[in-house]
């Protein structure tokens, strides 16, 4: 584990999410990027198009790297890591393990389901989809464990507005410095 960091996120800082029981709960900057089908929801999104359920919240951020200009995904651990106040999210100063993506993935992430692409990059199975990142361009980070036991984790690709969220601490949450000034993408 010579190589994992810990990293949070401001504490107390509105994040930009949105919880979707249904398509009206869609801001009209997000429609098209945001839909509805069925039961689920479906997203576009830089790691690859993921599948959330209804009643998910839901990040966004502006990016190049999309057709719509918006980068969205499911934040499967929002209950953990964010609270909700009329209807507005505030980050929790939660103390998470990171890795840079390299050449092998990280033990915190043991029993995960990780595939190594062909191409060398690493992609990771969620409950609302598929992530994929290089190496020397995103972090995996690990939000806790889910009911089954398996790591509850994502990757981080460092050119996304979110990658300068995160803040490098010790274990303890002492502050070191933002990430993206520490590793900048």
């Amino acid at each position: 584990m010579a190589n994992t960091i810990y990293v949070h996120k401001q504490a107390g800082t509105k994040k930009d999410a949105i919880r979707v029981n249904s398509i009206q709960d869609v801001p009209e900057f997000l429609q098209g990027t945001i839909t509805v089908e069925g039961e689920s929801l479906k997203l576009v999104c830089v790691e690859g198009n993921e599948t959330a359920p209804i009643g998910s919240v839901i990040g966004y951020e502006e990016s190049e790297k999309t057709p719509t200009g918006w980068n969205t995904w499911c934040i499967g651990n929002a209950a953990t890591n964010l609270i909700e106040i009329d209807g507005v999210f505030y980050k929790k100063a939660t103390v998470l393990p990171a890795q840079a993506v390299d050449d092998e993935f990280p033990e915190f992430l043991k029993g995960a389901p990780i595939t190594h692409n062909a191409d060398g990059s690493w992609t990771i199975k969620t409950d609302w989809g598929e992530s994929t990142g290089f190496p020397g361009q995103a972090y995996w980070i690990k939000y806790g464990v889910k009911e089954d036991g398996t790591p509850d984790a994502n990757i981080l690709t460092k050119t996304e507005k979110s990658y300068k969220d995160y803040i490098v601490c010790d274990e303890d949450g002492n502050d070191v410095g933002f990430l993206a000034e520490i590793d900048p993408a």
